[in-house]
């Protein structure tokens, strides 16, 4: 049996799609264990109406605490053999299960890892692991489990939602995870399980859709977040220090820091304006690619200069954020204006990023004037 816990706050518009995949799966020996943490009545209500409906459903109704409270909470009561997670703004196809389980049973492994959907409006991109599908130990993953060596790609994909896990795994990471760490809380058990782990299995099984809608499209900020990440890292520190691991992944984590650390406070890499990006001056005219958390980021950071000009904001799923109230435009208006200094690819893959200079190239804009992250930035630790 498979426990499926699902941790809900006020996701009641998308509980029907999210539960009701849950319920539809081809794999039918689930228990489903709602964790309403600290929802709006309505959504604790929709919760007790799903149990009415469908037996294999348990709900927990506990005062709000955050993800990994109402994970370890849904984990204390599961009886499956296995566990596995889904968001409640989130949904999975219909054989997801079926297909994870097959692969467990052939296998006999302890982590199952998938694929996942990244969904921006009608648009769906496929996001996998960076090792090729097989039967792996912990100590072959450790080389680039969390830094495949390309700037940021991880080697195992840090999402708890796209894992099988033995139950005795997951709860031996989970559970010592502290409710305060709030950033990156998923990186901190998927790391810890797979060092718990004997075997790991790397599929292509792709089920799982991550759905950015409109609260996630628009990122919230932390108010303590240098506080947040901090955390993390001092947990994943000691995690590897106590399993021997720490020389192979020290260099791992000072990527993962260098790269998280930008994506939430870039004013940490001011030594010139965007560092990373080889330093641009502050008043340059730029267009920004990209409207995802790190475009959100730069064009929030880069409105603070005065001197500063965004003359251009485009993403490839512009409707989908112009419906959300962002001022983003389809990238070919960077052909229509004439007097811009830099082109600023905002995106942390550099397979994504190659692809798009390559696209920006083709529609005729100069080489030199397309910035992603510099040589010295991608290279340098710490």
């Amino acid at each position: 049996m498979i426990s499926v816990i699902v941790p809900i706050y006020n996701t009641s518009e998308y509980l029907e799609q999210c539960v009701g995949s849950i319920l539809n799966q081809t794999y039918s020996d689930l228990e489903i264990i709602l964790v309403d943490d600290g929802s709006s009545y309505l959504c604790g209500k929709a919760c007790d109406e799903y149990a009415l409906r469908d037996s294999r459903i348990k709900v927990i109704h506990k005062e709000n605490g955050g993800s990994t409270s109402a994970r370890k909470a849904g984990l204390k009561i599961a009886n499956g053999d296995f566990v596995s997670y889904v968001d409640g703004d989130d949904w999975i196809e219909p054989d997801y299960y079926e297909r994870m389980v097959a692969t467990q049973k052939e296998t006999g492994v302890d982590i199952v890892s998938s694929g996942h959907f990244h969904d921006i409006g009608t648009d769906s991109r496929q996001v996998k692991d960076n090792f090729p599908i097989g039967i792996y130990t912990r100590e072959q993953l450790l080389p680039a489990l969390l830094y495949s060596g390309r700037f940021f790609e991880y080697g195992i994909q840090p999402h708890m939602v796209t894992k099988l896990f033995k139950k005795d795994i997951v709860e031996k990471a989970q559970m010592c995870v502290d409710n305060c760490i709030v950033i990156g809380e998923d990186a901190a058990v998927v790391y810890q399980s797979v060092l718990e782990a004997e075997k790991i299995c790397v599929t292509d099984i792709c089920g799982y859709h991550y759905v950015q809608n409109e609260e996630s499209m628009t990122k919230r900020e932390q108010s303590d977040e240098v506080k947040q990440y901090r955390l993390l890292f001092e947990y994943l520190e000691c995690s590897f220090k106590r399993k021997g691991v720490w020389d192979i992944m020290a260099p791992q984590l000072e990527q993962y820091k260098k790269y998280l650390i930008f994506m939430r406070d870039m004013s940490e890499f001011d030594r010139k304006v965007l560092w990373p990006y080889g330093g641009i001056s502050k008043t340059s005219k730029v267009a920004i690619y990209g409207a995802g958390v790190l475009g959100q980021k730069i064009y929030k950071y880069l409105s603070e200069f005065d001197d500063m000009s965004i003359i251009l904001w485009v993403d490839r799923n512009y409707k989908a954020y112009l419906e959300k109230g962002m001022n983003v435009r389809n990238p070919a208006d960077i052909l229509e204006i004439e007097n811009y200094d830099y082109v600023l690819i905002a995106n942390t893959v550099q397979q994504t990023a190659d692809a798009i200079k390559c696209d920006l190239v083709d529609m005729g804009i100069e080489d030199k004037k397309i910035l992603w992250f510099s040589e010295e930035f991608m290279r340098q630790n710490g």
